[in-house]
């Protein structure tokens, strides 16, 4: 089991389905180690098959590339393994509870590269792997469109733009591992529900790793019992923004419903076989001609530049003539209305000094009427105040005389009171006789009688 074979493991999937926890978990295998997410033995493979066509047979001449590539990571399996878990972890987890001592110095004989993006080069890791395994993890697409959407919060950078793009590229991730399911059949790739995986963790580690032709390892299981890598999605998030294709949406969950549904195809089949290796070729023919293509479009690119460039410096000197044109016509008409703006001034200045006079002389006759004014208003007060002062010398003899005058009444009315008071006395006195003289007559007639 310890003998160097060239039999590596690749975890494929859509990306955020839980293909770096798994990576983690097999990491911790006696006879596994985990290497960084790579992305270039998938290109690598499609770069030599441009270089297979020396008098080497095809398939010898990918594997001898393969057989390298796994010495080579296996040879540095212990600083591989040290960076993959400092780089990848929690940083508030400790590394030692995930890197131990055994996994370490244990001579690992195969290794496990979790690159979501080898979903589309599961053909050409075959070639250069011939005996590789292959793990297609998948997860429900509206967890992982979610995750997808807030990867920035965790990696500060964006997997997608957009909703439609996230489903758009969890459906063309995930056809490609089935195809390649199809094609290889389940000796070769297995099919792996994340929702399995989480939810029974140790039955389907237990499920990978026979798969692998690997003894179970509880160690395994270590990396489950820690949230690592999350996206930190938000309690209120939600998708369906208004921009989304119904269309995409459905597809993709009409995969995913699939998925759950039907098994994975206990066979290989010939037809996947051949749609997935003309799929590779035409990958390899892409990237034989694109050379040929970008010079080809560089030279149409330098054409229509030296087109252009002839088309602007026509224009551009017509444009120079028209604009000298233009500026002499402007200067023309600048100096007219200079010209025309210094008559006006002059005239608005000549007029403006008539102006000034008129209303200097205005002014002065203004002044001097307000002075006549002013003098006649004087000379008019000062009548006034003395009328008011004889007036008031005249009210004041008046005011003496009726004062005296009420002072003569007063003594004449106590006169005449007096005179009237004695005149009443005399009168009483009169009558009073009147009335003595005639009882004493009367008496006088009584006694003679």
């Amino acid at each position: 089991m310890h003998n160097r074979i060239n039999k590596p493991i690749f975890i494929v999937g859509s990306p955020r389905s839980g293909a770096s926890i798994l990576t983690w978990c097999l990491g911790q295998h006696q006879n596994i180690i985990a290497i960084d997410e790579s992305t270039g033995i998938g290109e690598l493979a499609i770069g030599l098959a441009l270089w297979a066509e020396m008098n080497v047979e095809r398939g010898q001449f990918f594997a001898e590339f393969g057989h390298t590539i796994n010495k080579l990571i296996l040879r540095h399996k212990v600083d591989l393994e040290r960076r993959r878990w400092e780089e990848a972890v929690d940083p508030d987890l400790s590394l030692h509870s995930l890197v131990t001592e055994e996994s370490a110095n244990i001579p690992k004989a195969r290794w496990v590269d979790g690159t979501p993006e080898y979903s589309f080069n599961i053909c050409g890791l075959r070639k250069l792997f011939p005996d590789a395994q292959f793990i297609h993890i998948v997860r429900d697409v509206t967890s992982v469109v979610r995750s997808m959407l807030n990867f920035h919060r965790l990696a500060g950078v964006k997997l997608v733009a957009n909703e439609r793009e996230a489903y758009d590229y969890w459906f063309r991730a995930v056809s490609s591992c089935l195809l390649a399911e199809q094609a290889y059949g389940p000796s070769v790739v297995f099919r792996l529900l994340y929702s399995d995986l989480i939810d029974q963790p140790e039955a389907s580690l237990r499920s990978v790793l026979s798969f692998l032709g690997e003894p179970f390892a509880a160690g395994c299981l270590t990396p489950l019992e820690k949230r690592i890598n999350s996206s930190n999605v938000p309690a209120g998030f939600k998708l369906g923004s208004s921009d989304i294709d119904a269309a995409v949406v459905e597809r993709a969950s009409r995969l995913y419903a699939e998925i759950k549904a039907v098994p994975q195809a206990p066979a290989a089949s010939a037809t996947a076989t051949n749609g997935i290796e003309a799929a590779f070729g035409q990958r390899v023919q892409y990237m034989a001609t694109l050379e040929q293509r970008l010079n080809t479009e560089r030279e149409e690119m330098r054409e229509g530049y030296e087109t252009e460039v002839r088309r602007l410096n026509t224009g551009y000197e017509t444009e120079v003539r028209r604009l000298n044109t233009e500026r002499e016509e402007t200067r023309e008409g600048y100096e007219t209305e200079v010209r025309r703006l210094n008559t006006e001034r002059e005239e608005t200045r000549e007029g403006y000094e008539t102006e000034v006079r008129r209303l200097n002389t205005e002014c002065e006759e203004l002044r001097e009427g307000y002075e006549t004014e002013v003098r006649r208003l004087n000379a008019e007060c000062e009548e006034l105040r003395e009328g008011y002062e004889t007036e008031v010398r005249r009210l004041n003899t008046v005011r003496e005389e009726m004062r005296n005058r009420a002072n003569r009444l007063a003594k004449e009315v106590q006169n005449k009171r007096a005179i009237i008071h004695d005149l009443r006395a005399r009168s009483l006195r009169q009558k009073l006789r009147g009335l003595l003289f005639g009882h004493n007559l009367n008496a006088q007639r009584s006694s003679t009688e």
